[in-house]
């Protein structure tokens, strides 16, 4: 017979059986021929990864895994690729029963042709005449047989038969060729000429498309809102469902006064639940507003209900229900039509949730039942027209201090929003599975009637009231499917999300989710208002520091009665972990120590000094410890027989550190301490939940008595009859650092026998944590985690941008290497798996960037370059089969190759850039030593070059880059680093003198105050009393002062009550009065960021850079001054191992020392 797929026959003689078959049966039987075709299609791709060398074996061999590799995809032009998922797509729906169509078969028969034509022209050994274009008049009109349902499953089960048998002998072929082309090394070239042909073919394949292949934009839009209203179960097989004619249409648009609306959903009762107006791909989705209301209108008058309006250029889709909401939503999808039917239902039964009743039971104290009438006047409103109920906000974030109830509150809320027809489904996500189980457990407990999933543990029920999830997990399940094929969740699944810890959670890794999701939001979070960052109160839709409603820990310990416990502080510093360990202040015997176990046998140069905070993470020093749980011990808050220490949690530094912690306890008191009575509760610790839910329980006294935690507990524990904390690790997020002391906070009745109820609990601090956020009140918030994978791109896409500047213009090498950078970007890029939900949400975007707008990437904007950073850098997975290693000796080289760019002058790059070389020097003479590994073997020249200082010498980066690519593929053989750990026995104390003893609640100084220092306070005082003095002012704004000035300030302070020369005995010095006032009260913020405004303009820093200087300003609004040597300490060096040097390059930290400087000499 005549048929467009004649071109297969010779040599691919299967694809070319399945491929006619589903030609011959396109009009006759759809169905088939849907199954033919995408069989044809598993056909075709499974010999391209037997048989193209670019392409890795895969372990799982279904179609959509194959058909996503980024590998896979790189073949094609971006065009070509979407339609073979007309294929696949179209496949399924037949294979599942769904209603199908000629059109459908049509479309897949297509688009078969040209990715065959493709293929062949690709993969065949023989030269392939013309083919031209697909003719859809060889397609028989007549005389296929249709097949039973009965049939069709048997085929499927036959060709799925085929396909495995096809897969096996297809692996065993891969195995001899693998086997040959190591054992003979002709054979081996024969099949990279062979590549190196297919490659070819593959780069005229894709032009011969691009030039040949008719595509049509409004065919491919009207596919993409097809596909994506089939996801969500609208099979538009229905007379009614396309181009649906309506009457009433005003005569100013049309004079006929009809018009058609692209597409009408209808339910099940025969009436339109929602319209959709399709606008081209080239128009904002926006333009179809107004089109979409006049087709709303006429279909209102025509069957006596208004639908919900939805209007999409195919990439944005917005969606207007105006008889709730006067403004439409951007979604990222369409409703199913029990959704949209649940919509329609809520018209005429949904209730006002500002004056329904809130069980008291759930959450009865007042400034709970306040958050939930908040809530509830956030979400609903009045129309100033009509007084109709409707929906005004969709997010409210809610602040209540650790133990005040926020869950609690959250479910009378959600009880709230179902007896009011507001919700149906509510899903609660946090980020650790512990907080999941924990929260089930209080929403079965307070509302057993509704049945609650955990996500994490149990098969899903789409008729559970309640999902647990955490974010990873809902992640997975979105691009999830029950049938591998079926998206799980649709975009309204859920009408209320609440999001637990939202300071922690809504970072941009997961912030997808509540793009994708159209439902109202709930933010919970125990973090103090004003530190809270803006992008939280952002994503909620809020101004700044204005939650919706708040309740803070001061507010709950003033109360009568409290509803949360305060808490005394106890801030015990020791020697060593106040100045670290110096090989000078040691004895001769701890010296010898020293020289043995950390210096590994070497003789001190005696200048030797272990910083504080390398305590606990590398160096474990017996005595500090042993002398400060003794400490704990005696001091702590005891059971009720007062013998032993009460519920006590120690927040360790690391999870060697926990274990040493649990010895040195064991140590103490072989007779109280076991496994049992201290326990290590780390995340890497088996059954760690069950001894968190032991040590919580409140029902019973249960072992362990002591918990050593590792970030597991320092959040979202429940443990009411905890009464010490132990600070053994320093925080720096004031976030975490008040979710810590809430793990002591909650209230606990009859504790200590009937009567005596918890009222306080202590806060060992061995760290020096209150001293830090006394002097930095902000804290250091960390930065929001990047992948490895993001870090690389935004690296690249720097040093391509780098190479484009005007001193590199005659150079063709590197301009021949920004080139070969802007295509392997692109093409990370190009290859996204636009079937992930997040990469469809940014499709009109990566649009921008790839197909015909190649060409933008060898002149980015700004704006482009930040769209990329910003927008689409995130969304870059790791390829296929790479590990972590590679991608970390790419960014050491890649940061090498700037660097050396910046800094031509090769000693000066040597000197400042040696601990990176340093890295590199040891990775080769690491892979050296495994030279008994072929591949390592065949590479040794290459891996001694740079152990070499001639190569550090050599001009250029190409020596750098050749090294990248020949070393990347080898650091995988690698051992594991072993991290050293020295355990010491350096005598140590603690300084009883420097112990600081506070109150929560206190506004007084501290207790056990130093007596003596009355004048001083006196002083302090007065200062505090008079800041609107000019002088004062003056002085904080870092102005000259006179003689005379100081003279007259000083008549203002000094009298009768207050000697001058009585205070200077106190402080044991002259009074400098500038001095004092600038360390009492700092340096006007406005002065110091003026003094950095210029610094700023000239350089375009990057967030790290600039999250150093504002830690710099800090310390100079604080103090006045900073040593320039803190700038390589710690918390400096959280930044970079090297401190400023780290970060800034040498001329930027020369400037920034000069502006340091200007300050310690004016102050």
């Amino acid at each position: 017979m005549n048929t467009n797929f004649h071109f297969l026959n010779n040599e691919f003689p299967t694809l070319s059986d399945r491929t006619q078959k589903a030609e011959k049966l396109v009009i006759t039987d759809p169905r088939t021929s849907l199954i033919y075709c995408r069989m044809a299609l598993e056909e075709a791709v499974n010999y391209m990864y037997a048989n193209d060398e670019e392409l890795e074996t895969q372990f799982d061999t279904s179609l959509h895994n194959l058909l996503v590799q980024p590998e896979f995809k790189a073949q094609f032009n971006h065009k070509l690729y979407n339609e073979l998922f007309i294929i696949k797509k179209a496949g399924n729906l037949a294979v599942h029963n769904k209603n199908v169509s000629d059109v459908d078969a049509h479309n897949a028969i297509e688009a078969m042709f040209y990715f065959s034509k493709w293929f062949a022209k690709s993969y065949a050994k023989n030269e392939i005449e013309s083919i031209g274009l697909f003719n859809f008049n060889l397609i028989p009109k007549e005389g296929g047989v249709t097949l039973s349902r009965k049939e069709i499953e048997d085929l499927q089960e036959k060709l799925n038969r085929d396909l495995d048998k096809y897969q096996e002998e297809l692996k065993e072929k891969d195995k001899e060729q693998k086997k040959l082309a190591e054992e003979n090394e002709l054979y081996k070239k024969q099949i990279e000429l062979l590549q190196s042909q297919i490659e070819q073919n593959k780069k005229e394949a894709n032009k011969e498309d691009q030039e040949e292949h008719p595509r049509n934009e409004t065919d491919t839009r009207k596919y993409l809102i097809d596909v994506a209203l089939r996801e969500a179960g609208w099979d538009l097989q229905g007379a009614n469902d396309k181009e649906f004619k309506v009457t009433n249409m005003p005569t100013s648009t049309n004079t006929s006064g009809t018009g058609y609306v692209d597409y009408v959903l209808w339910g099940d009762d025969g009436l339109p639940l929602a319209l959709v107006e399709a606008k081209s791909t080239l128009q904002n989705a926006t333009k179809g507003e107004n089109q979409a209301q006049l087709y709303a209108d006429a279909l209102e008058q025509m069957y006596g209900r208004r639908p919900v309006m939805y209007y999409t250029n195919g990439y944005q889709t917005y969606l207007w229900d105006d008889q709730f909401y006067k403004q439409a939503r951007l979604v990222h999808g369409f409703y199913t039509k029990a959704e949209l039917e649940t919509l329609m239902y809520r018209r005429a039964n949904r209730r006002d949730i500002r004056t329904a009743e809130i069980d008291a039971d759930i959450a009865g104290r007042f400034y709970q039942m306040r958050s939930i009438r908040s809530i509830a006047n956030h979400f609903a409103g009045n129309d100033k027209h009509s007084g109709k109920l409707i929906g005004t906000n969709r997010a409210a974030l809610l602040v209540l201090a650790t133990g005040t109830g926020k869950t609690r509150t959250s479910i009378a809320i959600s009880k709230v929003l179902l007896e009011c027809n507001w919700a149906k489904r509510i899903l609660f996500l946090a980020d650790r599975t512990s907080l999941v189980k924990q929260a089930k457990r209080n929403f079965v407990k307070h509302l057993p009637e509704h049945t609650s999933v955990n996500l994490l543990e149990e098969k899903d029920n789409p008729d559970a009231r309640f999902a647990f999830s955490t974010y990873q997990t809902m992640m997975n399940l979105i691009d999830g499917s029950r049938d591998k094929e079926k998206r799980f969740y649709g975009v309204g699944h859920f009408d209320l999300i609440i999001i637990d810890e939202a300071h922690r959670s809504i970072y941009k890794k997961y912030q997808a989710i509540f793009e994708y999701f159209d439902a109202l939001f709930l933010g919970l979070t125990a973090t103090p208002i004003d530190r809270i960052d803006k992008n939280t109160y952002h994503i909620f839709g809020l101004p700044d520091k204005s939650p919706t409603d708040a309740f803070t820990f001061q507010e709950a310990i003033d109360h009568n009665p409290r509803f949360l416990n305060p808490y005394k502080s106890i801030e015990v510093p020791t020697k060593f972990t106040k100045e670290g360990i110096k090989y000078e202040d040691l004895s001769e015997e701890e010296k010898e120590q020293f020289e043995d176990e950390i210096l590994d046998g070497d003789k001190a140069t005696g200048n030797e000094w272990i910083p504080p905070a390398e305590l606990n993470k590398w160096l474990f020093n017996k005595p500090t410890t042993l002398k400060t749980l003794k400490f704990i011990l005696e001091q702590g808050i005891k059971k009720r027989g007062g013998e032993e220490l009460g519920k006590t949690i120690v927040f360790a530094k690391n999870r060697k550190h926990a274990q040493f912690l649990k010895d040195m306890f064991l140590e103490l008191d072989k007779e109280l301490f076991g496994n049992d009575y201290v326990k290590v509760i780390t995340h890497g610790e088996e059954k760690a939940q069950e001894f968190i839910d032991r040590f919580c329980d409140e029902e019973k006294e249960r072992l362990p008595q002591i918990a050593i935690s590792v970030d597991m507990m320092d959040t979202g524990i429940d443990a009411p009859s905890c009464v010490n904390l132990v600070f053994y690790k320093p925080v720096k997020s004031y976030a975490k650092f008040w979710q810590m002391i809430g793990r002591g906070s909650r209230l606990r009745p009859n504790l200590f026998g009937d009567g005596k109820d918890k009222t306080k609990f202590l806060i060992f601090d061995l760290c020096g944590n209150f001293e830090f956020f006394r002097e930095n009140p902000e804290g250091i918030n960390p930065s929001t985690q990047k992948s490895l994978t993001e870090v690389l791109f935004c690296l690249k896409l720097k040093l391509a941008e780098y190479l484009r500047s005007n001193q590199f213009k005659d150079n063709s090498e590197l301009l021949e290497y920004r080139a070969t950078l802007l295509e392997e970007l692109y093409n990370d890029v190009a290859t996204l798996d636009l079937n992930r939900f997040d990469v469809k949400m940014k499709l009109e975007i990566i649009k921008d960037f790839t197909g015909e707008n190649q060409g933008v990437w060898k002149s980015l904007s700004k704006k482009n370059i930040n769209i990329l950073e910003k927008e689409i850098a995130s969304l870059i997975k790791p390829k296929q089969g790479e590990n972590d290693l590679a991608r970390f000796y790419d960014k050491l080289l890649y940061d090498l190759i700037i660097k050396q760019l910046e800094t031509p002058n090769n000693a000066e790059f040597m000197s400042a850039f040696a601990k990176s070389i340093a890295k590199v020097v040891n990775t080769s003479n690491k892979l050296l030593k495994k030279t008994a590994i072929p591949e390592i073997k065949a590479k040794e020249h290459v891996l001694k070059l740079p152990t070499e200082e001639a190569f550090w010498n050599n001009d250029g980066i190409a020596h750098l880059e050749n090294l990248r690519l020949e070393v990347r593929e080898l650091v995988k053989y690698l051992d594991p680093v072993d991290q050293k750990y020295v355990t010491t026995d350096f005598d140590d104390y603690i300084i009883e003198d420097e112990i600081k003893i506070s109150e929560s609640s206190d506004s007084e100084p501290p207790e056990y105050e130093n007596p003596f220092k009355n004048n001083i306070k006196r002083l302090e005082k007065l200062i505090n009393d008079n800041q609107n003095n000019v002088t004062i002012k003056r002085i904080r704004n870092g102005e000259a002062i006179t003689k005379e000035e100081l003279n007259g300030l000083e008549k203002i302070l000094f009298s009768e009550t207050l000697n001058k020369e009585e205070l200077e005995k106190e402080l044991g010095n002259k009074l400098s009065l500038t001095e004092f006032v600038i360390s009492l009260l700092g340096i006007s913020e406005e002065k110091v960021n003026a003094a950095f405004a210029q610094f700023i303009n000239e350089n375009e820093l990057n967030p790290s850079q600039i999250e150093f200087l504002n830690m710099i300003k800090q310390f100079l609004t604080v103090n006045g001054k900073i040593d320039p040597k803190k700038l390589y300490e710690s918390p400096f060096k959280e930044f970079h191992a090297l401190g400023v040097d780290g970060v800034f390059t040498e001329q930027q930290a020369d400037k920034i020392f000069k502006i340091v400087e200007n300050f310690n000499q004016a102050n």
